[in-house]
């Protein structure tokens, strides 16, 4: 250590230590050090249950699963703002304007009669 007129240190406390990636990047690491974990738990249970035979049939069933799965897709959520009010298209129904082309659907008129 050395000594600062400032009264720091060289030590660096915790607030002051930055991972080299981003949180997204940090999440991901999570989730496949979660699914490493999940593989080999399902792997040691067979093993337990079947000895041998019975780990290598998890191995399978579990590469089979990434085989017939594919690789997991990030999900995303889409939210959508806007500046006003969105209207009852049941009640006004729905006007659309592609180029210059204006597009406008409304539900049928009840019959009240039945």
């Amino acid at each position: 250590m050395s000594d600062d007129p400032e009264g720091r240190t060289d030590d660096a406390g915790p607030d002051d230590v930055h991972p080299p990636f981003d949180e997204g990047e940090w999440q991901r690491i999570e989730d496949e050090e979660l699914h490493a974990e999940r593989r080999r738990s399902t792997i040691e249970a067979g093993r337990r249950k079947g000895g041998v035979a019975g780990a290598a049939m998890a191995g399978a069933m579990l590469a089979l699963q990434e085989i017939y799965e594919g690789p997991q897709k990030d999900e995303i959520a889409v939210v959508s703002e806007s500046p006003d009010e969105p209207g009852d298209i049941d009640k006004d129904g729905i006007l659309v304007t592609v180029g210059d082309v204006d597009v406008k659907a409304e539900l049928p008129a009840r019959d009240d009669a039945e």
